[in-house]
């Protein structure tokens, strides 16, 4: 059985594009983020950079002299006036650990075993990781951001994986698994857990499964929460909202399939907008203006409408 041909952008993308990401180095994005003053945080193989959102210009970059051997899924979240950020060399099987003043000084740096896939922060500080998997077993480990020394076990599964995490709220986690070995038709469901203060946590609620039909998941790269929904994102191309409780709700965006790895909802001045948009990291093979195949990284605003590029293009086409 084959997969049917990808129609994933089929040029390059400069019109659309926020901030053009290959030039400065920056390339493979994997998560971005807004800090307080309003400024873009990109994590990439490339290295960490931050952008002045409206100028567009480099503010302070760590940049890894040789990206192709940097793994997958580097990190960055802003939280309370410090930016923490992960990257790891696929070789070493070890992630290094950031702790960032605003200005790049760092605060701290420390060594986590294993390579990271998720990492989420809720108000209190307590950070949440998932780790690629190295045996049967998976676990969500946690730690403060006040104290980053140990990581504590949080739950564990076997047989699938912890993938992608999201935070419902301070004592919930959204988590996506995956079956093992992890393929394209690995099985795959969404998972509510508890992480109350003081209590064991649990699985609240398993659902989902694998597939592009609505309320199916392929692969979620980015979990974040709006108002009073979930947003995910997947390789398909597609932003889904399920309620807190785990129910589908509606597909608000879709974008071509397998470009997409992480995004951050749009700040306003009063918070998260109330139609909102997506600052997306992009990467992928296009058509340059020389119809050339190049890879290209980029970071674009989405937004989560309902309409999907494909309806976009049609009409562009017969306009």
């Amino acid at each position: 059985m084959t997969e049917p041909a990808s129609d994933t952008c089929d040029y390059q993308r400069f019109a659309e594009m926020l901030i053009h990401l290959t030039p400065q180095g920056a390339s493979v994005p994997y998560n971005v983020c807004y800090d307080k003053d309003g400024h873009i945080w990109v994590a990439a193989k490339g290295g960490l950079f931050k952008f002045d959102a409206k100028t567009k210009r480099v503010l302070h970059k760590r940049k890894n002299p040789f990206p192709k051997t940097m793994a997958a899924f580097c990190q960055v979240i802003y939280h309370e006036d410090t930016i923490i950020y992960t990257c790891a060399e696929c070789k070493d099987g070890q992630t290094a650990f950031f702790l960032l003043e605003l200005d790049g000084t760092e605060k701290h740096m420390s060594i986590i075993d294993g390579l990271l896939l998720s990492m989420v922060v809720n108000s209190r500080g307590d950070i949440y990781i998932t780790k690629q998997p190295t045996s049967e077993n998976s676990t969500i480990y946690t730690t403060s951001v006040d104290a980053p020394l140990g990581w504590d076990e949080v739950i564990s599964i076997k047989g699938e994986f912890y993938d992608t995490l999201g935070l419902v709220d301070d004592d919930t986690l959204l988590a996506s698994t995956v079956q093992l070995p992890k393929n394209m038709f690995s099985k795959q469901t969404l998972r509510l857990i508890s992480v109350a203060e003081g209590e064991d946590a649990v699985e609240k609620r398993v659902f989902s499964e694998a597939g592009k039909e609505p309320g199916k998941v392929f692969f979620p790269r980015s979990i974040k929460r709006h108002d009073d929904h979930m947003i995910i994102m997947d390789k398909s191309g597609r932003f889904q909202r399920f309620t807190p409780e785990g129910e589908y709700v509606d597909t608000v965006s879709e974008i071509d399939a397998y470009l997409a790895n992480g995004f951050t909802l749009i700040p306003s001045e009063n918070g998260v907008e109330e139609t909102p948009r997506a600052l997306t990291a992009m990467s992928g093979i296009v058509r340059d203006p020389t119809n050339l195949a190049i890879c290209d990284d980029w970071l674009e605003i989405v937004p989560l409408d309902g309409k999907s590029w494909k309806e976009k293009k049609a009409a562009a086409a017969t306009a």
